[in-house]
């Protein structure tokens, strides 16, 4: 399977308008969707400096609609920082566009800038999340109700019985028990026996199934490039990759996320072989035998989309054919 990652980060140094690299990414997910099984997540965060996404659902109906086949996951959706309302009503209508395509990775967000942004109390984020989920949910079950004083009917009911699928992510044991207390699927940052432990346990308690937590595999990276010269690519891509890496590390801070990384050169950041890769089509096709996926990020910190083309063409003349 393909995976192409989208968050539109956009390097001080980039060539390209914010603009140019929306319209790269939704020819990548036609072209995406002639190489299917694929899959496109698009991310979310607000009040950054480099144009990360602010808005996906709005990019992934954009996606939607120039697209089939591929599935669409929003991943992560930082729910609080919506009506609860209108976010069951814009995923109800993402719902009969995409055909059921599109779904959901819920995530607290981490960013103090985001919380004063919403004016949404950080101290209760726990307890607000649950709550404006279950509006969510049950507004998706056709239910009539009340919520803070607003008469709640949503219309139209999702064409998903029950809504799109929504799951819950995470790095923690106290994620891993919310996601299993909401009977959510739980997909962390991490893998661990502490958190596949902590999510059956909680499971269990409540009378949800366990054993719905999928962590990414061991070993995956998910910012991949294809080159026929890796050399040349990381001096001409590298830098790009290394904004990226930089970013999410000033944002995390100790986190034990799987992706992220401590480089603060390209050659550094070429050296750990983690979550950051240029290989040729052979590195390619051995990444997807051994993992069954290939998560690309194109358009990675703001890569112009003409190189970032070419690493596509390469997968579909030398990885799929």
């Amino acid at each position: 399977m393909l995976l192409l990652r989208f968050d539109f980060r956009r390097a001080p140094f980039s060539p390209a308008s914010t603009g140019e690299l929306y319209a790269a990414a939704l020819d990548m997910a036609a072209w995406a969707d002639g190489h299917e099984p694929a899959r496109i997540v698009v991310s979310e965060h607000h009040a950054a400096d480099d144009d990360y996404l602010p808005s996906p659902l709005v990019m992934a109906a954009a996606f939607a609609a120039r697209t089939r086949r591929v599935a669409i996951d929003v991943a992560a959706l930082l729910a609080l920082f919506y009506d609860p309302v209108r976010l069951a009503e814009d995923l109800a209508v993402l719902d009969h566009l995409s055909g059921g395509r599109v779904s959901a990775t819920v995530g607290l967000g981490y960013r103090d800038e985001e919380y004063a942004l919403y004016g949404v109390d950080r101290r209760r984020r726990g307890a607000e999340l649950e709550e404006r989920l279950e509006v969510v949910r049950r507004a998706w079950r056709g239910e009539r109700f009340t919520w803070r004083g607003r008469r709640v009917a949503v219309t139209p009911l999702p064409a998903t019985p029950g809504g799109p699928l929504l799951a819950y992510g995470g790095g923690s044991v106290a994620a891993a028990r919310r996601a299993a207390r909401l009977g959510l699927v739980f997909s962390p940052q991490r893998g661990g026996d502490d958190l596949v432990a902590a999510y059956d346990a909680e499971a269990e308690r409540v009378g949800n199934a366990p054993g719905l937590v999928f962590a990414p595999p061991e070993g995956l990276p998910l910012s991949v490039l294809v080159s026929d010269d890796p050399d040349r690519a990381w001096w001409e891509l590298g830098p790009y990759l290394l904004h990226d890496a930089r970013s999410y590390a000033a944002w995390m801070g100790d986190s034990t996320a799987a992706t992220i990384s401590r480089a603060t050169s390209v050659e550094e950041l070429r050296a750990e072989e983690g979550n950051y890769r240029i290989v040729t089509p052979a590195g390619a096709r051995e990444l997807l035998a051994a993992h069954g996926v290939l998560s690309l990020q194109p358009l990675c910190g703001g890569i112009p989309p003409a190189a970032a083309w070419r690493s596509l063409e390469l997968i579909a003349d030398e990885v799929l054919a």
